[in-house]
């Protein structure tokens, strides 16, 4: 509730900030429905979702942005629902030179409504950036952090990269690659993530737009591969509203030691606000999304993806 309140102050305060004239910003909004058939599994997974993305920069090269969601869980039979939801916080200085420097603070909260505490996953580091016509490279380095805490010997450490290209008009291709280590007195275990996405707008009414990406733990050589493809069509404006509605289909794909232990389709639809001065290259809610802008651990870019 607190990062869709703080989504919806900041959507209503941007046009007042705008008008000093030396403030854009650009972003997008989706409320999503998702429906998830697990193979050898009877019940149905299905989930709701509102998520918001803002991204401020002001004329002396200062940037700042907000990342909000909420993810309601409901399973066919079980008498209880899980959620779970996130706020993201970011700012930096974007010099003339293309380079740019800033910081980060995530949180994702799960739980489920029959427990009096959730489950916290607290993310907080550094980024670097350059950016030049059609193109753009992000990294990161961080920690995490877990509440309750699973011990005080085990460290979270994350770091990553992105990639970005769009110097062909309408088309927009993406990259990504993050691994959380966790740090145990015994052992090292790698958890990473790494995806591809490619959005292309067809004409002014539709656009399409794919990604693919793979998670893996090392320690027991577990790997889920989500695949994604989907349709845009922009609604005729109404009230001066711009919106997108979309429709994804996708496949999580799941092995141990190499051998598959199962898969999960999904079908998702959307509807996709644009904010500002520009929207997003893929809904809110789909597995591009989720590689075009990943979060800062790879846990958390997983979970992402697959739902």
């Amino acid at each position: 509730m607190t990062g869709k309140l703080f989504l919806c102050l900041a959507a209503i305060s941007a046009p007042t900030l705008t008008a000093a004239q030396d403030i854009s910003f650009s972003g997008a909004a989706t409320l999503g429905l998702g429906f998830h058939d697990l193979s050898d599994i009877s019940q149905d997974i299905r989930t709701n979702s509102l998520e918001g993305r803002l991204d401020f920069t002001f004329e002396s090269g200062f940037t700042f942005g907000v990342d909000a969601g909420h993810v309601g869980v409901k399973i066919d039979d079980v008498p209880f629902d899980l959620s779970a939801d996130f706020v993201g916080l970011r700012g930096g200085y974007g010099f003339a030179s293309g380079m740019s420097l800033g910081l980060y603070h995530e949180q994702l909260n799960a739980g489920a409504d029959i427990l009096p505490i959730d489950i916290s996953l607290k993310s907080t580091g550094v980024t670097a950036g350059y950016q030049m016509e059609g193109l753009e490279f992000g990294a990161f380095v961080g920690q995490s952090k877990t509440s309750p805490s699973l011990s005080p010997d085990i460290d979270f450490e994350d770091f990553g990269f992105t990639a970005k290209y769009s110097a062909v008009a309408g088309l927009t291709l993406g990259a990504a690659f993050l691994r959380t280590t966790i740090d145990t007195p015994g052992i090292d275990i790698d958890l990473d993530f790494a995806g591809l996405a490619a959005s292309y707008s067809v004409s002014d009414q539709i656009s399409v737009f794919g990604g693919v990406s793979k998670t893996s733990l090392d320690l027991i050589e577990a790997d889920a591969t989500t695949m994604g493809l989907g349709l845009g069509y922009a609604l005729p404006e109404m009230g001066g509203v711009n919106s997108t509605v979309s429709l994804e289909l996708a496949r999580t794909d799941l092995s141990v030691l190499g051998t598959d232990v199962g898969n999960m389709d999904t079908i998702r639809l959307g509807l996709t606000i644009p904010l500002g001065s520009k929207g997003t290259e893929a809904p809110l809610n789909s597995v591009a999304d989720s590689v075009f802008n990943p979060r800062h651990s790879a846990i958390n870019a997983g979970l992402t993806s697959a739902f």
